[in-house]
């Protein structure tokens, strides 16, 4: 007869469900804050495309803002698979930079969204200022410091970290632009032109 007390660590029906929810809540929000903005997104928007009510979405966070925060925390982790390639060591650069777009398209392919929202944000919140601006500043600057470090493994140069920063606004272009022209040029078009003109003088 199975033992009715649970595992220790093991979570019941009604806690995993709580999370699926929240989580459904944070991808939906998300893919609307990248769409239209964290203003012009009411709860009743995100509520109304994952098909609950809006009590139910306040029921998992007390508001708006609260959602937001939590969105900029998984947008902070989306750079942690860039961070962990950038850390091997690398010495050869367009090597490196293939990698880089590797992981990106993956994550265009299937987490598309992680990618534009930040972007997004940045521009809506970057006139306002206030601690969203600073957490979304310093995601960026997470990715930063480590492409930096990398490229200063490679070769040190003065503009190494004003490079690193044009790199992340680079692959968003590229993101918004795949969106933008899509059925004109795909992706891998788009990529195999960003790795070219990043590395054209290697």
């Amino acid at each position: 007869m199975p033992n009715s007390i649970d595992k220790p660590g093991a979570i019941n029906k009604k806690e995993a469900k709580r999370i699926a929810t929240r989580k459904l809540i944070l991808e939906t929000a998300t893919h609307l804050f990248a769409r239209l903005g964290y203003h012009k997104t009411t709860i009743q928007d995100i509520a109304y495309h994952i098909g609950m009510t809006t009590g139910a979405v306040f029921y998992h966070y007390s508001s708006k803002a609260d959602i937001l925060e939590d969105v900029v925390v998984q947008l902070n982790q989306s750079f942690d698979q860039y961070i962990q390639y950038l850390e091997k060591g690398h010495t050869d650069y367009k090597k490196m930079i293939k990698g880089m777009m590797e992981i990106f398209v993956d994550r265009f392919h299937y987490h598309p969204d992680t990618i534009i929202a930040l972007a997004s944000l940045a521009a809506e919140f970057s006139g306002i200022r206030g601690p969203v601006i600073v957490k979304i500043q310093a995601a960026y600057d997470k990715f930063v410091d480590a492409f930096e470090k990398a490229l200063d493994l490679i070769s040190k140069k003065q503009t190494n970290r004003a490079a690193a920063v044009c790199f992340i606004a680079g692959l968003q272009g590229v993101a918004l632009q795949a969106l933008v022209r899509d059925k004109e040029m795909d992706i891998d078009d788009l990529v195999n032109g960003f790795i070219s003109m990043v590395t054209q003088n290697c």
